[in-house]
């Protein structure tokens, strides 16, 4: 018996035992199936559960009964899987009340049938390892249909930014290396329950990629096209024995996916990807791009998405700066008018925009603003953050659980690391990551944009009555003699801006920001729902 055969067919986690609800045969299994109470979607999710478990550890199945009573449960569990996962979809995040338990009963859903399936397999090939005489489709079809679940089980832990499942990439890269060993694993599939179903080499680097992208910086629409692009891009991504410069390890053995720490058995090599991404930020428009596989449908994504991307595949772009310890809490608070309400002093909009821009502001461009200054207000408590790291590039922070604190990746957040002698001295950064932990805890990335952020009001100067935009103004982390714009829709272009800031006179002197107009602004980036644009005085008109 080989190390890869007896791999796939251990339990795992090691130790699990369960005991079938029915006998152990699969027309006993169908007859326990009409039993469930299918209109209830969480008691049948429940029987399920405690079938795929037993199903998955017990060792006294032999030959083909394990993958007969999988392929009778199979279409119960995936339409209970689709009845829970409507449930949650779209809900904002992270889940609260009844619905927060549903991902983790998702993911064991497809993670047990996975886990199934793969001891299926190594029940039919027993006790050599070798595939039966005239069984070596079946044995196929059951290493496809666990690749396909283990993928599921990470797809729903990625869609809600949680922890993967355990085992998963564990039971995914022993099914692999048992189908490559085998000359499975680019064997056509034929499934009647999930059409268009992959190889199982095309499906497991559909998911290498997928890690290597780091889902969690993405957000959920973002995820589809990102996972929409791995699939398109999977064919043209070979796995190596050698290393390489454009290649990440991906390991024998361990529970983890590519560029983890356990030494690596091959290499994923990203460069078709890569370039394809490049070659659709230089024809960009700077907001939108089209990514062209050499195969299959183009895919739109966002300038800021493939800016992502570019970098998640450069393993030293993402580790550019080295991180120190850090252990202090800081204040945080979220969104560009929870941001724009703290660094004006705790005042509204209205106040502050009547303040600054005096006489220029009239009544007919205040009307259409002035309203709900009470509701940005109660948006923009400060939440105390832990610093877990940090570098010259951001920092790595966790906040404690908490019922109104929702975060989305692309979300821009303030901190403050002054005293209260100074409440308003904010950083901006932006979230670039989640991870919403079993303890109820959030952990994220955040990438620092600016080490100071001040509130201002631009407003037109056109003929039109305008309402007045609030904006931040940033100094670049870079420096020089630039200035950054967030707002959070688009300026209007081919006219100055009127800005309205609070100011020191000697300050303003010191550090040289545009006075009173501004001109020649230019759109650099869209964050998300935001629009940052530079104004560079070397280059703009008069200001």
């Amino acid at each position: 018996m080989g190390e890869v055969y007896r791999r796939l067919g251990e339990i795992l986690p090691p130790g699990l035992r369960a005991e079938l609800p029915f006998g152990p045969d699969a027309k006993r299994a169908a007859g326990w199936i009409e039993t469930l109470p299918r209109a209830d979607v969480a008691a049948t999710r429940r029987a399920l559960l405690r079938a795929l478990e037993a199903l998955s550890s017990t060792q006294a199945l032999k030959g083909a009964t394990r993958r007969e009573i999988a392929e009778v449960l199979r279409p119960a569990i995936i339409d209970n899987a689709l009845s829970t996962q409507r449930l949650f979809a779209g809900k904002p995040l992270p889940l609260a009340g009844d619905l927060a338990g549903l991902p983790g009963e998702l993911e064991q859903l497809h993670l047990r049938l996975a886990h199934a399936y793969r001891m299926a397999a190594a029940d039919q090939c027993a006790p050599s390892g070798s595939l039966p005489w005239l069984r070596g489709g079946q044995v196929a079809e059951a290493a496809q249909r666990a690749t396909y679940h283990y993928g599921e089980a990470l797809l729903v832990a990625w869609r809600v930014y949680a922890d993967l499942p355990v085992d998963a990439w564990r039971g995914l890269h022993r099914t692999y290396r048992f189908a490559v060993e085998h000359e499975l694993e680019r064997r056509p599939s034929s499934d009647p329950l999930v059409s268009g179903l992959p190889t199982i080499h095309q499906r497991y680097v559909e998911l290498l990629l997928m890690h290597v992208v780091n889902p969690r910086a993405f957000s959920q629409p973002e995820q589809e096209r990102v996972w929409a692009m791995c699939e398109a891009f999977a064919a043209r991504t070979p796995l190596r024995d050698t290393p390489s410069a454009t290649a990440v390890g991906v390991a024998d053995d361990a529970d983890e996916g590519p560029g983890g720490k356990a030494p690596p058995r091959q290499y994923l090599d990203l460069v078709g990807f890569a370039a394809a991404v490049e070659a659709a930020l230089a024809a960009s428009d700077g907001e939108s791009a089209i990514v062209m596989p050499e195969h299959g449908v183009p895919v739109k994504i966002s300038a800021d998405g493939l800016r992502k991307l570019r970098r998640a595949f450069s393993h030293a772009a993402a580790r550019q700066f080295t991180r120190l310890d850090a252990g202090h809490t800081v204040e945080t608070v979220f969104g560009l008018s929870g941001l724009h309400y703290q660094a004006s002093g705790e005042r509204d909009f209205d106040a502050f925009a009547r303040q600054v821009l005096g006489d220029a502001l009239t009544e007919t461009a205040r009307a259409s603003w002035s309203a709900g200054g009470a509701e940005v207000s109660a948006r923009s408590a400060r939440i105390p953050a832990l610093v877990v790291d940090q570098s010259l590039g951001g920092y790595r922070m966790r906040w404690a659980q908490d019922n109104q604190l929702r975060l989305r990746v692309g979300e821009v957040v303030g901190i403050h690391v002054g005293d209260q002698e100074d409440p308003s001295d904010w950083m901006l950064g932006i979230l670039r990551w989640l991870r919403y932990e079993a303890d109820g805890q959030v952990m994220a990335g955040v990438e620092l944009l600016s080490r100071a952020a001040a509130a201002v009001a631009l407003m037109g100067t056109g003929a039109a009555n305008r309402a007045p935009l609030r904006a931040l103004e940033l100094r670049p982390p870079y420096g020089g003699g630039d200035w950054l714009y967030l707002a959070g829709q688009r300026l209007p272009q081919g006219e100055p801006l009127r800005i309205g800031r609070e100011q020191e006179p000697v300050d303003q002197l010191l550090d040289r920001r545009p006075e009173g107009r501004l001109s020649d602004l230019r759109l650099v980036q869209t964050l998300g729902d935001y629009f940052l644009y530079r104004y560079a005085p070397a280059t703009a008109g008069h200001s």
